[in-house]
């Protein structure tokens, strides 16, 4: 026991004067000083630290990725169902004319509109740009008019507008005396038939269809004005005919 004691202590000594011969050579340049507990790298041997040392490190990358793939899945996915359009038509009145009849307008008027973009369908989507004039209100009223005036100026393809009377002497008066391009074709009683919603009181009356003109305005050169400007006349065409 006592000689393995010695033997410990003589071992302990040799690893000291070993230890301090290393550092003297170390202060003399002698010898490369041995890395900082700090900058030894710890290597992940399992699985689990594999993966919780790649989350350290890349963990905003990864958020950041999700979250780019979430909205391009949405933006694509709402491309993808969205409904493609043959027309766009305004529906302007100083008349409140309920959603649910401009849908209805809609649904009739695709009856003679044509395919325009191919996919198949006939679809017509009917801007309701209506308020009450009288008693509506004034937040709602000046949506309407902002709206209004958003198609009229960039949209090209707001070719065709639904109006009344007074909504159209209004147009002239406010707008261009010359907005209005050809006559205006008044619907018949088969339209007001067709667009009839009983749970709703008051029905439209007295409205009209007719094209914008195109020539020497602002949406003149946009890309396919002329092809909407064209459907547009052709869809006129059919109207009037309806109405001999």
């Amino acid at each position: 026991m006592a000689k393995k004691k010695k033997n410990e202590i003589l071992e302990e000594q040799r690893r000291a004067r070993q230890e301090f011969l290393e550092l003297k050579k170390m202060q003399h340049g002698e010898m490369e000083a041995p890395p900082k507990p700090s900058e030894v790298a710890v290597v992940p041997k399992t699985r689990k630290e594999k993966w919780e040392n790649f989350l350290f490190h890349y963990k905003w990358h990864l958020i950041v990725t999700a979250v780019l793939i979430a909205i391009l899945a949405v933006t694509v996915t709402q491309c993808a169902t969205k409904k493609k359009y043959d027309l766009e038509v305004v529906l302007f009145s100083r008349h409140l004319i309920m959603d649910e009849q401009s849908e209805k307008i809609a649904e009739y008027l695709s009856k003679y509109a044509e395919d325009i973009n191919g996919d198949g369908e006939i679809n017509v989507n009917v801007i309701n740009c209506s308020f009450e004039q009288n008693g509506g209100s004034v937040q709602h009223r000046n949506t309407m008019m902002t709206k209004l005036q958003a198609l009229i100026t960039g949209d090209e393809s707001a070719i065709l507008f639904i109006t009344d009377e007074d909504a159209a002497k209004y147009m002239e008066e406010t707008i261009a005396e010359d907005f209005f391009e050809g006559e205006m074709i008044q619907f018949g009683q088969e339209f007001y038939d067709a667009i009839e919603i009983k749970e709703i009181e008051k029905q439209p009356e007295g409205l009209q269809i007719a094209c914008r003109r195109v020539e020497d305005t602002v949406i003149a050169k946009k890309k396919g004005v002329k092809k909407q400007y064209e459907a547009a006349r052709e869809l006129l065409a059919v109207l009037k005919e309806k109405q001999k």
